[in-house]
């Protein structure tokens, strides 16, 4: 298991070796719908936190191991980020998109700027989850944020032509 999440983006990428993408679209498309799942799976966590509901479980993960999965979201966007994201948007080339060298640096450096905030909302609730909790009851989140600008990443890289 990675420790930070600058080992999980990179064992995305060495682990994407491997596996390279003749397309890249849909990977695009299906890391567009886990990191809308994670919003979701973010959004029952709050609301079991908040007392709003009672559900046992909370789309990837079940009440008992809720704290587990908030400080594992951060390495698992960070994995995305290297495995999918950024090799998706190189396969667009393959799929005819024309403008994947111009946009590529930019969004490179997004989710290298992203990739930061990660690692130090990691940090802050590795070791205290109730930092989180507290958020949450508050109706924000430290981790949401990072959802949605990996959501708006994702999107920008399905933008190019």
């Amino acid at each position: 298991m990675p420790k930070n999440c600058y080992q999980s983006f990179g064992q995305g990428q060495a682990a994407r070796i491997n596996y390279p993408l003749r397309s890249g679209r849909y990977k695009l498309e299906e890391l567009m719908w886990a990191f809308r799942s994670y919003r979701e799976t973010l959004g029952l966590v709050r609301d079991c936190v908040t007392g709003k509901s009672r559900n046992t479980l909370l789309g990837a993960c079940v009440i008992s191991d809720k704290h587990v999965w908030l400080k594992r979201l951060p390495l698992d966007i960070a994995n995305c980020l290297g495995y999918n994201l950024l090799p998706g948007l190189r396969a667009l080339k393959l799929e005819g998109a024309q403008d994947v060298d111009i946009k590529y640096p930019a969004i490179e450096r997004e989710c290298l700027e992203l990739l930061d905030r990660l690692e130090r909302v990691r940090k802050l609730i590795k070791n205290n989850i109730n930092l989180e909790y507290h958020h949450m009851k508050r109706g924000g989140s430290l981790l949401e944020p990072l959802i949605d600008d990996a959501l708006d990443i994702t999107r920008q890289a399905l933008g190019v032509h």
